[in-house]
């Protein structure tokens, strides 16, 4: 009596044990799926070591919500709204995203990175591209002897638990440009992964620019706050500021 047949009657007679070809084809299919997954962590691995860390640059490593200046209550609300986007997306409370919008130097990167720092601290998954920067590096892909590929960058960049495209409306705005951008915000949006946008256009500018659609899936759970002050960079007086 071999071990199928043994084992058939010790288990009660409604319970059927698979059979010896049933058993390979499920060992069969684990084993070509932890492969996948292995595959696809290797996959991100190299894109993440591609874009360095984060994409943050070490000007903003230091932002926080601890070291942001706070002198009027616009700031303060900008402050509330940053901070509680960053508490929603770590309590995995539906935020399809934010834009930041409103003149240089008035704290947009700052906020921005203060949530992307705090979600590094709890080993989530953060970059940050500048309109050009993310160009260039769809661009590397192509190049010969690159170790990724347009559609790896393109499948880690919309897996991200938070990416946030900067300087939106500074690039030259080709429409090579609009169709990846929204191509990644439409894939995002899809996955339930929310986008930032820091930009220097005014709303009808930037709807121009970016589209109507685009900005829509931005907003249905998203935070649109408006920097409108002096520029930090103007009033500093000596001493570092994370702008």
């Amino acid at each position: 009596m071999n071990f199928m047949e043994r084992l058939a009657q010790t288990m009660p007679a409604h319970v059927k044990p698979y059979t010896l070809e049933q058993m390979q084809d499920i060992h069969q299919r684990e084993s070509k799926e932890l492969g996948r997954r292995v595959d696809e962590q290797n996959q991100q691995t190299r894109v993440s070591k591609a874009l360095g860390r984060s994409g943050i640059k070490k000007r903003h490593q230091c932002c926080s919500f601890d070291n942001f200046f706070i002198q009027n209550n616009r700031q303060q609300h900008a402050f509330n709204e940053s901070k509680t986007f960053a508490e929603d997306l770590l309590n995995d409370r539906a935020c399809s995203g934010f834009i930041f919008a409103g003149t240089p130097g008035t704290g947009k990167n700052h906020l921005a990175c203060a949530i992307a720092n705090q979600m590094l601290q709890k080993k989530r998954s953060v970059v940050i591209l500048t309109v050009a920067e993310l160009m260039l590096k769809f661009r590397d892909t192509y190049r010969q002897g690159s170790t990724i590929t347009e559609t790896e960058l393109f499948r880690f960049l919309s897996h991200v638990d938070l990416l946030v495209i900067d300087e939106l409306g500074v690039q030259h705005n080709s429409n090579n440009e609009r169709v990846m951008i929204n191509r990644l915000i439409d894939e995002r949006y899809t996955l339930e992964k929310p986008t930032g946008v820091i930009t220097n256009l005014q709303s009808d500018e930037l709807i121009t620019t970016l589209g109507r659609a685009a900005i829509d899936r931005i907003m249905e759970d998203g935070k649109w706050i408006t920097f409108k002050w002096p520029s930090f960079r103007a009033n500093r007086k000596g001493g570092r500021v994370c702008e």
